[in-house]
C-alpha cells in the first residue's frame, strides 16, 4: 500500500519536474493551508529523518520500519521522492519525453 503513495508522488514530480514544488504541495496537504509553512525546512527534516533512521540501532530501525500505517510518514515520502529525483530512472524518463 505504501508504494501506491510513492507512485503518486513520482507522478506529481514528473508533471512538476521540481521536487520543491511537489514537496510544498505535499506539505500543504499534510499541514493544511491555514498557517505559514516552510518547504525547505520540511525537506531538511526528511533528510534528517533518513540519516537518523540509517544510523539508528538495528532494533529501533526495524521497529520503526515495521509499524503498521495506512500511509507512509510524510518525511519518508519526501525522502523517497528526493531519492527518485536524483536517480538515473527519473532522468531517463525525462530524456525519453524530450
Amino acid at each position: 500500500r505504501e508504494y501506491e503513495k510513492f507512485s503518486c508522488d513520482r507522478a506529481a514530480l514528473l508533471v512538476a519536474q521540481d521536487v520543491n514544488v511537489v514537496a510544498g504541495a505535499m506539505l500543504k496537504l499534510f499541514a493544511g493551508t491555514a498557517r505559514a509553512t516552510n518547504t525547505q525546512a520540511f525537506i531538511d527534516q526528511s533528510r534528517e529523518y533518513e540519516k537518523l533512521l540509517k544510523d539508528a540501532n538495528p532494533i529501533v530501525r526495524t521497529a520503526i520500519q515495521s509499524q503498521q500505517r495506512t500511509h507512509p510518514l510524510p518525511v519518508k515520502r519526501v525522502a523517497e521522492l528526493e531519492k527518485w529525483f536524483d536517480s538515473d530512472d527519473y532522468k531517463s524518463i525525462l530524456q525519453k519525453s524530450e
